[in-house]
């Protein structure tokens, strides 16, 4: 028999030591560790006998798409997860660009001609294109942020690099009982895709994969909080993992006394900014909330804040599979588990002595933990973690409505919002309607929320 990747090594111990513990809940029912291994087996024996190399991962949240991923990382296939927030035109860059062989699904009725492969996953077979982009030697998983220009971009990472962040996260949360994870992100979020299901397995722990609408969440950018609440009293997780829009959400429930009967250890927030008088008020209403920092070209988490390690204003310390300095610019490098490359581009070797500019700006304190304190470059990032460039937008805007000058702002807000100045003439409900148009072709999450109008230039 082959060697194991490493990550299923540890993985294997889990399940010998637990077998009949539940490790996955969804809607479709759940699984035990030992169901999960045999499940993700056959799958992934699938997989080979079809003799693909490259599948998209397509779906809500779902056992079905824990089952794929993990197969696709059992048989040595490149897993494309595809966020369900992309728009169509991103959805066919990415499926272009990786040059995708077949998609995973966990809903046959959204593919014609599927192939059911069991387990509630099937296999649509794409077109072949015949510009297959370059990609890195050992890539397992190419991750696409949600690009700041609308454009998405391929992160590609090793098996290795992915597992080396999981064991990590495990050391540093070691002293956290963790039992109950409950998935408030999309899977294709390569931060909960990580540290939301690969961690809590190799924890022994049960990771609860629902259906995202039934948790409240709608899109990059919507959410009930009256079903977040619900759900949450319904799976009664120990942790989760937020970003600053779902934190500030959660601590507001708390104190209004919504949120009751939780039994919170760890909730982790990170994708932006997060504000030191929101962790002092989850503090106030015992909500264990802890700012952690990553990015997907790190294979995710960097730096966490942890139970009797923390320090609000802080993202924590880095963990211990990386090395992060702040240079004389104030511009955080990392190196150590860097990814690979980008899919298209040339590969990054990492060798000694190799940095990763992260973009961002920083300090690291005396005692080693590291604050972020902005982006180098112009970049708006939402409350719910989604970068977009202002640029991007402004010209979208002066090309659809013809407007003279476009400002975009809204970093820190749940959408961006807009200051137009209009030539005169032009009637108000025409522009009216070239909004509704580009915001209908645009990313939810870069979808204006409101556009202000004036005459007069800005000075």
């Amino acid at each position: 028999m082959a060697t194991l990747p490493e990550y299923f090594q540890q993985l294997h111990a889990q399940v010998e030591q637990h077998t009949d513990r539940v490790a996955l809940k969804g809607a479709a029912g759940e699984l035990s560790y030992g169901q999960m291994w045999q499940a993700a087996g056959e799958l992934a024996q699938q997989l080979k006998d079809r003799g693909v190399r490259r599948v998209g991962l397509c779906g809500d949240n779902s056992v079905a798409w824990v089952l794929a991923d993990l197969a696709c990382l059992l048989a040595d296939v490149v897993c494309v997860p595809v966020p369900v927030f992309f728009a169509q035109n991103q959805i066919d860059h990415l499926t272009r660009r990786a040059a995708l062989e077949a998609m995973l699904v966990s809903d046959a009725s959204s593919s014609r001609n599927a192939q059911a492969l069991g387990h509630g996953v099937w296999l649509q077979s794409l077109p072949v294109f015949p510009a297959a982009a370059r990609m890195p030697e050992d890539t397992a998983k190419i991750t696409f942020t949600s690009g700041s220009t609308g454009t998405p971009k391929g992160v590609c990472l090793s098996a290795s690099q992915m597992t080396a962040t999981t064991l990590a996260l495990k050391e540093r949360l070691k002293h956290v009982e963790l039992e109950r994870h409950l998935c408030i992100l999309p899977l294709a979020t390569l931060l909960e895709n990580i540290a939301g299901v690969y961690l809590p397995l190799l924890m022994g722990a049960t990771v609860t994969v629902a259906p995202l609408q039934s948790l409240g969440m709608n899109g990059s950018s919507g959410l009930s909080l009256e079903q977040l609440v619900a759900g949450i009293q319904q799976h009664q997780p120990h942790s989760m993992i937020l970003v600053p829009e779902l934190a500030m959400a959660l601590v507001h429930a708390a104190e209004q006394g919504e949120l009751k009967h939780q039994d919170f250890r760890f909730l982790a927030v990170g994708g932006g900014r997060v504000s030191p008088a929101l962790l002092a008020r989850a503090g106030a209403v015992e909500l264990p909330l802890y700012e952690g920092y990553g990015l997907s070209e790190c294979a995710s988490v960097v730096a966490l804040n942890v139970p009797g390690a923390a320090r609000v204003g802080t993202v924590g310390r880095p963990l211990n599979h990386v090395e992060v300095r702040v240079d004389e610019d104030r511009r955080i490098l990392v190196r150590g588990n860097t990814h690979l490359g980008y899919l298209g581009d040339e590969p990054v070797a990492e060798q000694d002595g190799c940095w990763l500019d992260t973009g961002d700006l920083g300090a690291l304190d005396p005692d080693g933990f590291l604050s972020v304190n902005g982006r180098a470059k112009n970049l708006l990032i939402t409350s719910f973690g989604r970068n977009i460039s202002p640029e991007w937008l402004e010209s979208e805007l002066i090309q659809a409505v013809g407007a003279r000058q476009a400002v975009v702002l809204g970093d820190g807000e749940v959408q961006p919002f807009a200051l137009l100045v209009m030539a005169g003439g032009r009637p108000v409900e025409a522009v009216h309607n070239a909004l509704a148009r580009l915001n209908e072709r645009l990313p939810d999450y870069a979808r204006l929320s409101s556009v202000y109008i004036r005459h007069q230039p800005l000075t």
